[in-house]
């Protein structure tokens, strides 16, 4: 009996002296067991995935702003093809999504002054620049191109040089010897131009009376065609270098878009485009888009370089016919 009673004094001792050491543990700040309890109530714990509409791994960690100490989560958004503002107006953008907007985004060339003589700035010069969005102010509708079918064209109200170069992206244009951007001439043989020569060449260039050939088996679909320093190039190919033999500063008249004037006969495109640029002496003077007077819905193409919207200059025939608006 009195072993019983003395091993029962013993379990007594030692649980007491544990609380005890547990206690004493608990007012010692260096002691494990207080670490670990301040700790746990530190912890944040990382909540289960549960944003709706996204499946496991779209998702990315975020903390709370109001300052209660919550992680919470916010879903991604990477398929642009699928925007639904109700599901995705909270979510973050990915990369892709994001490259793939910059990528479509509408871009314009202007110019800008940088000075010459820095720190002074007493010089200035006039660069080129490329600007994102479509630079049309208010009251205009950006559109993705204008179609001729053929009666219709625009007058640059600019005398094309020797030293004028022109960009131009079209498409669609079915006409043998269709004129793309051409100057009016007093003759028909000095002429700065991109036209579409024959049936079977997709497009060409000519200063003077020279132009190289482009043939293609595709006829004309899509294309990008510039003509720089006397050299032709299609969709960023060289075609080759433009004669400038013939060319008479004295003949040349207005550039036209979609027509073209030798002497007294006129001669048109029927066809697409989406933007026409040009450069005279390397700066920029015109830079035509695409565009919707929103006020008549007249339909012709704003010159970002003079603030000038033109239309159709053509006294009889339809008007130009309008593509979709740009994205």
């Amino acid at each position: 009996m009195l072993k019983k009673i003395l091993l029962a004094l013993i379990f007594v001792i030692t649980a007491i002296t544990n609380i005890t050491h547990a206690e004493d543990d608990m007012k010692t700040v260096a002691s494990k067991a207080y670490v670990d309890t301040k700790i746990e109530t530190k912890q944040l714990k990382i909540p289960a995935a549960g944003q709706p509409n996204v499946d496991a791994g779209e998702t990315v960690m975020t903390y709370t702003s109001t300052g209660n100490g919550q992680i919470g989560e916010r879903g991604l958004y990477s398929d642009i093809s699928s925007y639904n503002a109700s599901t995705d107006g909270d979510k973050l953008i990915t990369a892709s999504a994001l490259n793939a907007t910059f990528t479509n985004l509408p871009t314009t060339d202007t110019t800008k002054l940088e000075c010459a003589n820095s720190p002074a700035c007493t010089l200035w010069t006039i660069v080129d620049q490329t600007a994102y969005g479509d630079m049309l102010p208010s009251g205009y509708t950006r559109l993705e191109y204008i179609q001729s079918t053929g009666t219709q064209y625009i007058d640059t109200d600019f005398v094309g040089t020797i030293n004028t170069d022109i960009e131009i992206k079209g498409s669609d244009f079915t006409d043998q010897a269709a004129q793309l951007v051409v100057t009016t001439t007093t003759t028909g043989g000095s002429q700065l131009r991109i036209a579409k020569f024959t049936a079977t060449q997709k497009v060409g260039a000519g200063i003077g009376t020279g132009a190289p050939t482009y043939s293609t088996s595709n006829g004309v679909s899509q294309f990008v065609a510039k003509l720089e320093n006397h050299n032709l190039y299609l969709d960023g190919q060289l075609v080759g270098a433009v004669s400038t033999d013939g060319f008479n500063q004295g003949d040349m008249g207005n550039m036209l878009i979609f027509s073209g004037l030798y002497g007294s006969g006129r001669y048109y495109g029927v066809g697409k485009v989406y933007y026409v640029k040009i450069w005279d002496n390397n700066t920029l003077v015109r830079n035509f888009i695409p565009a919707k007077r929103n006020s008549d819905n007249v339909i012709g193409m704003y010159d970002t370089v003079s603030g000038a919207f033109f239309t159709n200059a053509a006294t009889s025939g339809d008007d130009f016919t309008p593509g979709p608006p740009a994205n």
